[in-house]
């Protein structure tokens, strides 16, 4: 019954907050996980009409979520990562990955910038 009762709370939640977030970024993001969380769980509870003994089976809709609100969040990163950007100016920026190279010595490495943080 527990259970039942989180999962009517976090599809309300999902109902309620998906709308007002969905305009920023963070806001992609988090809709996305939510739908993937979501779906995965419903994934996990049609899995268990395949077992003998569904009750013995639960944890199926938590791995469900767990798995579908991973690639939901991971969808939403791509989803709000443009690539491609025009400005107000119909300038437009290609964002590509800047490989640097390095001699260190006699050594040389190459790196890639992923992630980079404005503050």
């Amino acid at each position: 019954m527990k259970k039942m009762i989180f999962v009517l709370v976090f599809v309300f939640m999902v109902g309620v907050f998906s709308n007002s977030y969905a305009e920023t970024r963070g806001g992609v993001i988090l809709q996305d996980t939510a739908y993937g969380a979501l779906t995965g769980a419903i994934i996990g509870t049609a899995l268990l009409v395949f077992q003998e003994d569904p009750g013995d089976h639960l944890e199926y809709i938590t791995y469900g979520a767990a798995a579908g609100a991973i690639v939901g969040a991971i969808y939403g990163v791509y989803e709000a990562t443009a690539l491609v950007e025009i400005d107000k100016n119909k300038n437009v920026k290609i964002a590509m990955p800047t490989i640097i190279n390095e001699k260190k010595g006699r050594e040389l490495t190459s790196s890639v910038n992923i992630l980079k943080v404005h503050y």
